[in-house]
């Protein structure tokens, strides 16, 4: 945005001296005094210039001229107001909704970390299908028959004995080519409370406090842009307002000079002089309107309002504040090191990557983990010999467990970390720097534009006064077309530079305010 303001000043002051400060120039040739005609009239004594501002130091031009670029840039009822623009422009922009979707994102995180710190339940529903074995024989079961007493009699003769009342039964089991099996599992990360959960947890929450810091900092910058394109656009409008009285100005040249060739006071180079210099001030009206057009687009984008959008100025831009002081721009720098955003989201940053680094560090140490298992199954394993029948069973313990490659690999990750953190500190320490040159300038610059405020309005009441008395000489054969151009020249410059230096005055207290961080206050 800086640069864009830059540019647009630039594109101003081009456009508007294309007409003049050329012509000037090329004007400037040592070209001798016309002699008056016999007959001429005496010149008229010049006017004596008004007294350089004493008591008030921001004395108000009341010519003509300048009355007209204030009735242009007086702010209506309901027009644009530069607060209008930035909470828009805040409103609308893509740069804030994305950092929005960042700071949602760190909260999903930090849900994520509550989250850990309960036990994890889950359930399981399993259906297998074996295939079919045939089982072992072990052997015959000698059993009664019938209800009663087995009865064995033996012959002592034969070594032989006859059983009654009894039968053998092969002992065998059924094999079930089935299994149902719901389980239901509680583990419960014993070390992980110790040495990761609640780091992490912390982590999370440092990073979304740093999200939510970046969000706030990256509104204040999209409403200081907003401010800025606001002061830019009716620069813009003003400059249409001094080119065009700079257009009227050297027609009023080209009628003067045209009266003075007839007298014989002016050559016809001088006329063809004024009217190129005629042809380069209507490019620079259209130059500058180009620039509004430019200028008042970029106010809807920023806004997104619809194509064709037309503004009205609603905010006067002649107040101007105090002047800070020397001795003012300590305190500046630790009002902006105390307020900034920018500095403190990194720091948040910083320490939310070093207690990652905790977490990592976890990987050097076994795990230790409780669990807890609830079976209902068909046919339980628990149970012997297998039967086609549900089954509940339970089960409880402690679990250590260490993969030695996870120390290696915590190392690395423990390293990069270190790393990444370190770079942060860095960028702090650079945005700090850029702070305290941001400090500076916006400083240095609402001292300029108060000073200009006071020496462009002594400079254009001295440009007027110089005009008029140019052009009074000119017509009496007094002063050649180049002192008048240059005179020209002078008054355009002069007009310029004080619409330069109001609307630099709102955008340097803007960009001051912003640098400290006072436009931090309340949110």
């Amino acid at each position: 945005m800086q640069r864009h303001n830059a540019s647009l000043r630039i594109g101003l002051a081009s456009a508007l001296a294309l007409g003049l400060v050329a012509a000037g120039f090329e004007a400037n040739a040592q070209v001798p005094p016309v002699q008056p005609a016999a007959g001429a009239a005496a010149p008229l004594p010049p006017a004596p210039l008004p007294p350089p501002p004493g008591v008030e130091p921001l004395p108000a031009p009341s010519d003509a001229a300048t009355q007209r670029l204030d009735q242009e840039l007086t702010p209506r009822t309901g027009g644009l107001k530069s607060a209008d623009v930035a909470r828009k422009a805040e409103m609308s922009s893509p740069d804030v909704r994305a950092k929005q979707m960042q700071v949602t994102a760190a909260a999903a995180r930090v849900d994520q970390a509550v989250v850990s710190y309960f036990p994890r339940l889950g359930f399981n529903a399993r259906f297998v299908q074996m295939s079919p074995i045939t089982l072992p024989t072990l052997g015959n079961v000698v059993g009664a028959q019938a209800p009663g007493p087995i009865f064995a009699a033996c012959n002592p003769v034969t070594n032989q004995c006859t059983v009654t009342n009894a039968a053998a039964v092969p002992l065998s089991f059924t094999s079930v080519n089935h299994m149902y099996a719901l389980q239901g599992t509680l583990a419960i990360p014993l070390s992980d409370y110790l040495l990761r959960i609640t780091q992490n947890h912390r982590s999370a929450s440092t990073s979304e406090s740093a999200a939510r810091l970046t969000e706030a900092a990256t509104r204040l910058k999209v409403q200081r842009d907003a401010r800025v394109a606001y002061y830019n656009w009716i620069r813009a409008r003003g400059a249409i307002v001094v080119a065009e009285q700079g257009l009227e100005t050297v027609k009023g040249h080209l009628k003067d000079v045209s009266s003075a060739l007839q007298v014989g006071t002016a050559s016809r180079a001088d006329q063809m002089r004024v009217e190129s210099q005629l042809a380069a001030m209507e490019l620079a009206v259209e130059r500058a309107k180009n620039l509004a057009v430019l200028a008042e687009e970029q106010l809807r984008v920023m806004m997104h309002d619809p194509p064709g959008t037309r503004y009205e100025i609603g905010e006067s831009i002649t107040a101007a504040g105090p002047a800070p002081s020397d001795a003012e721009l300590s305190r500046l720098m630790q009002e902006a090191t105390a307020a900034r955003l920018e500095p403190r989201a990194l720091e948040e940053t910083a320490r939310s990557v070093r207690l990652t680094r905790k977490v990592l560090q976890a990987g050097y140490l076994p795990r230790v983990d409780g669990f807890a298992n609830l079976y209902h199954q068909n046919p339980n394993t628990r149970y012997f010999p297998q039967q086609d029948v549900w089954h509940t069973t339970w089960d409880v313990g402690v679990q250590l467990s260490w993969t030695v490659n996870d120390s290696f690999t915590a190392n690395s990750q423990v390293a990069e970390v270190e790393a990444k953190a370190a770079e942060i500190d860095a960028q702090a320490n650079l945005v700090r720097d850029a702070i305290r040159m941001e400090v500076t300038q916006a400083y240095n610059a609402v001292r300029e534009a108060q000073t200009a405020l006071g020496t462009s309005a002594r400079q254009i009441l001295a440009a007027q006064e110089s005009l008029r008395v140019r052009r009074e000489l000119f017509r009496n054969g007094r002063a050649t077309s180049a002192e008048y151009t240059d005179a020209e020249t002078d008054l355009i410059r002069s007009q310029l530079d004080l619409l330069n230096a109001r609307v630099d005055a709102k955008i340097g207290q803007v960009a001051l305010d912003h640098a400290v961080g006072r436009d931090v206050q309340g949110r």
